[in-house]
């Protein structure tokens, strides 16, 4: 009788604040019975005293490569290149073919084989035939090497956009024709991927969303606000397009409308942000919340009247998952895969992305029509109920890994 599916997560970072996703999957997969062993490229450097419960848990089991002790890693090395020989050989060869241009490029190539000799080894130990590597980036490009080492079956999970911006610099195409499964988080995904993949391998790239606990859903938000309370979550960077909501903002003072802005999260932009904040005269309506945990982030959602999330670029954000089932009307950019999660004017409003004066109007709207606002929440909650449950989408990622623990070995 075959025991229970052993899999390797291998992830660029894990956990992390912008991947609370991935420890949701971890545990769920555990749930079903699922062995699962995590392995992080770089360190978790968040104190455990500011993680949750499950965060300092996985933190405290999670192998990370880079902390890997230096004579233990030169053993591991010699010890894989002994056991597979010509395989890493192989592995080194590739790594350098598939590298990008110049030196940087072609040093990092060898540090990418490095990784993949010791996740394979780490594979080895735990007796893991099964890796999976969340997002297509140099995470996926180890599990590529670690798959022309010990042939275990490869699997990813692309979220997108960042990956298609790359396509050639990111070897997208080597990538897709080394996995067995690849899981994509929308149809808009899976379309980026076949367009640069052979008609052959089109049924190996599945469509899984993301998905939320429903019990955000058992919650409504709270009554309104005097003056109304914008929520924008997400990392602080030009990518999450928090500028263009601060212009919006200005706009909407100019239209005699005050509301008040809380803005969760950190990142490299932080200081941009506070600086345009202050010359548009705003401090007394933004606010800065830091970076949160899930528990501080949901109530944070019962705590607003809208959310805005004006990215520039985005795969299917979870948060705008959680606001929407929250009781939130959301407003979103018109990009990627975020038209597969609301439909403008039915589950939320959608804007061209870094148009300040759309994004002003779509908020100008909500706060002047609050039985329309509440009318697109409602129907947003329906929306992630039916289409973004954790449970059932986690049901169907177990049914597809379980598909490929029942192919014959690659050893």
């Amino acid at each position: 009788m075959p025991g229970p599916h052993r899999i390797a997560y291998l992830v660029s970072a894990y956990p992390a604040t912008s991947h609370v996703f991935i420890l949701r999957e971890v545990l769920g997969l555990r749930a079903r019975g699922f062995v699962v062993h995590t392995i992080s490229i770089n360190a978790d450097a968040r104190q455990p005293t500011s993680l949750s419960k499950q965060e300092r848990d996985e933190q405290s089991q999670t192998i990370v490569i880079k902390n890997w002790p230096r004579l233990q890693m030169i053993r591991d090395v010699f010890s894989v290149c002994s056991q597979y020989r010509c395989a890493c050989w192989v592995a080194l060869i590739q790594s350098w073919k598939l590298a990008k241009p110049g030196l940087r490029g072609h040093a990092l190539a060898l540090a990418y084989w490095l990784e993949a000799v010791l996740v394979t080894r780490s594979l080895h130990t735990q007796q893991i035939k099964h890796l999976h590597v969340h997002f297509g980036n140099e995470a996926a490009m180890v599990g590529v090497l670690c798959k022309s080492i010990c042939h275990c079956q490869l699997s990813y999970t692309i979220h997108g956009p960042d990956e298609f911006y790359e396509v050639r610099t990111q070897q997208l195409s080597a990538k897709v024709a080394a996995a067995d499964l690849i899981i994509c988080i929308s149809q808009f995904a899976r379309s980026q991927l076949m367009l640069i993949s052979r008609v052959s391998e089109w049924a190996k790239i599945q469509v899984i969303r993301l998905g939320i606990n429903t019990g955000y859903a058992l919650a409504g938000s709270s009554s309104a606000h005097t003056p109304p309370t914008l929520l924008c979550v997400g990392r602080l960077t030009p990518a999450k397009g928090q500028r263009v909501l601060l212009q919006a903002m200005q706009r909407l003072g100019e239209l005699g409308l005050r509301p008040r802005l809380l803005l969760a999260g950190a990142g490299e932009d932080e200081a941009q942000l506070r600086n345009m904040v202050l010359a548009l005269k705003l401090s007394d309506q933004v606010q800065f919340l830091g970076a949160l945990n899930s528990e501080a982030v949901r109530s944070l959602y019962l705590d607003a009247d809208i959310f805005v999330l004006p990215s520039f670029a985005e795969g299917i954000p979870v948060v705008l998952m959680e606001a929407m089932a929250s009781g939130l009307p959301c407003i979103s950019s018109q990009i990627t895969g975020i038209p597969e999660l609301i439909e403008h004017g039915q589950s939320g409003l959608l804007v061209s992305a870094g148009d300040a004066t759309g994004l002003c109007m779509a908020i100008k709207a909500l706060i002047d029509n609050p039985q329309y606002a509440q009318e697109l929440a409602r129907k947003a909650k329906m929306q992630v109920v039916q289409t973004y449950n954790l449970e059932r989408n986690l049901d169907q990622l177990a049914r597809s890994f379980g598909a490929i623990h029942q192919e014959p070995d690659h050893a």
